[in-house]
Formats: structure tokens, sequence, C-alpha cells
């Protein structure tokens, strides 16, 4: 039998994530805004799926713990496509130094987090 659902800390700190670059979205230039910025969004909101149904596994199971390992890899990509969105809104002075280092800095820490945890699905024995 399964235990209680429970969103791990990735989860948890990709909420925050969104938080912090949504307060960002909503001073960058509209033209912006509207395309890119939203792509940005949409990559985030991707991301939560991704923990979210890495989460969802049963863990006890190798094939499904290889599926979760597959989830936390595609988060992993994402989070660079949104370094990369982000470095763009740097580079045409969309986003100031200050907000690029406060976002890259979240997004290491998310991908140090989803690497560990996707480690954990890939080598680990069953809990």
């Amino acid at each position: 039998m399964r235990s209680a659902f429970k969103h791990p800390q990735l989860y948890s700190d990709t909420i925050r994530f969104h938080k912090a670059y949504w307060r960002v979205h909503q001073h960058l230039p509209k033209a912006f805004r509207l395309t890119t910025g939203e792509q940005v969004l949409r990559e985030i909101t991707a991301c939560l799926g991704c923990v979210a149904s890495a989460n969802f596994v049963n863990k006890a199971d190798t094939g499904e713990r290889r599926k979760a390992a597959g989830q936390l890899m595609l988060m992993r990509e994402r989070l660079e496509v949104i370094r990369a969105f982000l470095i763009l809104a740097w580079e045409i002075q969309a986003l100031s130094h200050h907000a690029l280092a406060d976002l890259n800095g979240r997004l290491d820490e998310l991908g140090k987090q989803a690497t560990r945890w996707q480690q954990w699905f890939s080598g680990s024995a069953a809990p």
C-alpha cells in the first residue's frame, strides 16, 4: 500500500521559483512578456508536472522508478530552457542583473535537487 501523498521539497521550491519569476514577469516589456515570458511560465508549469509525476510513481517498482527518473531528466532539460530564456531577457536588457542572478541561483538549486532525486530513482533500492 502506498503511503499518503506528500509533495517533495523540489515541488515546493519550484512553486517558490514560479512566484519569484512571476514578480519579475509583471515588469517585463510587454512584447517580451507576451511571447518569451509566457513560454517561461509554461516551462515552469511543465516542471511542476514533472515533479508531481515523478512523485506519484510506485517507488517499489523498478519500471516506475525508471519512469520517474525520466520525468526528472525532462525537468532538468526544461530548467535549461528557462535559463536560456532568462539569459535572452538579460541580453536584450529586459531583465536586470540582480533579477537574473536571483533566478539563476534558484534554477541551480532546482537542478541540483532534480539531479539528486533522479539519481536516487536510478540507483537506489526501493524504500
